[in-house]
């Protein structure tokens, strides 16, 4: 690491520069009518607000209560507005950008696109910061009426802070996917639905830190461990998402796979130390579950984007591939390639169920029992098996479409093969609750209604047996892409005859 170069950096800061996109995002979010339309909405609806509840409690005794209703009033309001409009708008304004038929900056900007997401993401913490500072007073003012203190006011505005940018970064990601206008719409919902969810579980979240009293807690070591471990969290969730949408913008020819699957395994790794020190400090192996389950289903996830990259390697990712052996073998891991992403999966999956059984011998009363683990190990193969078979029907009958495909082919294999029996038994007039919940082989829905059935072990080899046979139609192009993965050959230098210099004739 350069620390000559950061000391110099650091030491001319006077000439540091503001990143342009912010710039241009805050210009123009300040010439547009949404932006100020929905902030004097906001401040009036604050207004009312503050209204009604001084109008309403004037001829009652005083209400010792006032502050904390009336905060919990306006957290409702900035809520709604900061979760609901804010990531909207940057979701929007980046699909906008992301049209084809639009050059805008993502085109033709000298701009790195880690530079440009960074300020399409701070112009988006700018604006929380806006909202926040008109909710402000308004909310600080409620300590005035008892019922609420300042430390608990701070810390609920934080946790709503964060929570905006953490959505903020999602909507950015959803924007930048590269798909038609329908697909968008699609996404637009989604993302709206997100941001529902997201409201109400921070309106529980509201109410459950004003009942505790959060102000009196702060003085113990344990509510410091618990804030930190939640900012980490929100950190992870923001990082991965900012370099999923850096990949998404960045050009064919670059490495996009390294700098998210290399995250992804660093996330893995320390999450999974904070877990096990977490549980060290509770004695509670709970969160062992949930770190589980988060990075079980990461990795199925992910194991759909990495069906979707392309086989053929630009020169430029094969120039930055390692001679030696052992160094390529990693580098096939990390860099671009279905092959080596399927391995990178699979290797950090079996990982995964390790880390669990090694912490189950540890914590038995704790931990889950035999059939969950054996319902999640036929999900991944069920999964596994249909992303093979989604590369092996792309490469058989769509060879000339994208590779992107593959991604939607697994999904709608997964689609077809959880309606299929239903829809059979349907038109066989058999369709009943019982046959739902049945053993059906293929299904993985099915899996999840047979947590607890011994009938699980079936799932589970049939699982197994697919994944053996879409191995093996994948096995010679599994072999040539592992023999293919090299760095391009070096180069001879040019041969340059030697020609010696004329000799010069001595005058007479």
């Amino acid at each position: 690491m350069n620390f000559a170069g950061i000391r110099n950096h650091i030491a001319n800061w006077r000439q540091w520069e503001l990143n342009p996109i912010v710039v241009k995002e805050l210009r123009q979010a300040v010439r547009s009518w949404a932006v100020t339309g929905m902030m004097l909405l906001f401040l009036g609806v604050l207004f009312f607000v503050s209204a009604v509840f001084f109008v309403t409690g004037a001829d009652s005794d005083p209400d010792q209560q006032m502050g904390g209703d009336l905060f919990t009033a306006f957290a409702v309001i900035l809520a709604i507005a900061s979760l609901f409009f804010i990531p909207l708008y940057l979701g929007i304004r980046v699909a906008a950008e992301r049209q084809e038929n639009n050059p805008d900056l993502f085109y033709v900007s000298t701009l790195s696109p880690a530079r440009i997401i960074l300020g399409k993401f701070l112009c988006g913490a700018y604006m929380v910061v806006l909202f926040f500072s008109a909710c402000m007073p308004f909310m600080a003012f409620t300590n005035l009426l008892r019922g609420v203190d300042l430390p608990t006011v701070f810390f609920i505005l934080f946790y709503l802070f964060l929570t905006v940018c953490a959505l903020n970064m999602v909507a950015i990601f959803l924007g930048c996917l590269p798909a038609t206008r329908p697909f968008k719409v699609l996404f637009a919902i989604l993302g709206v639905a997100l941001s529902i969810a997201c409201i109400g579980w921070v309106l529980t979240q509201v109410i459950r830190f004003m009942s505790m009293g959060v102000g009196s807690t702060m003085g113990g070591r344990d509510f410091w461990i618990g804030t930190f471990t939640a900012i980490a969290a929100y950190a992870a969730v923001m990082g991965l998402f900012y370099l999923m949408a850096v990949a998404l913008v960045s050009p064919p020819s670059s490495n996009r796979a390294l700098p998210v699957r290399v995250y992804i395994t660093a996330i893995w790794f320390l999450t999974g130390l904070l877990t096990l020190a977490w549980v060290k400090k509770v004695g509670d192996a709970v969160a062992i579950n949930v770190w589980f389950v988060v990075m079980f289903y990461l990795l199925m996830l992910s194991l759909i984007v990495v069906v979707s990259n392309s086989d053929a390697l630009s020169n430029r990712v094969r120039r930055a591939i390692p001679r030696a052996a052992w160094k390529r073998f990693f580098a096939f891991l990390f860099f671009n390639g279905a092959a080596g992403g399927l391995v990178w999966v699979a290797a950090m999956t079996a990982a995964t169920f390790l880390f669990l059984s090694k912490a189950a011998s540890l914590f038995p009363a704790y931990l889950a029992g035999h059939n969950e683990w054996l319902s999640q190990a036929a999900i991944a193969a069920y999964i596994f098996a249909y992303a093979l078979a989604a590369l092996f029907i792309h490469r058989t009958f769509f060879p000339r479409r994208p590779a992107k495909i593959t991604g939607l082919l697994t999904v709608f294999i997964i689609a077809l093969t959880a309606l299929t029996p239903s829809l059979f038994l349907f038109f066989l007039n058999q369709l009943t609750t019982f046959s739902v919940y049945h053993l059906e082989l293929g299904n993985i829905i099915n899996i999840f209604s047979m947590s607890d059935d011994n009938r699980l072990i079936y799932h589970f080899y049939f699982a197994m047996g697919c994944l053996g046979v879409m191995g093996i139609l994948n096995a010679p192009w599994f072999f040539r892409q592992l023999r293919n993965f090299g760095p391009p050959p070096k180069e001879a230098p040019p041969v340059i005859a030697y020609e010696p210099p004329p000799q010069i004739q001595p005058q007479p």
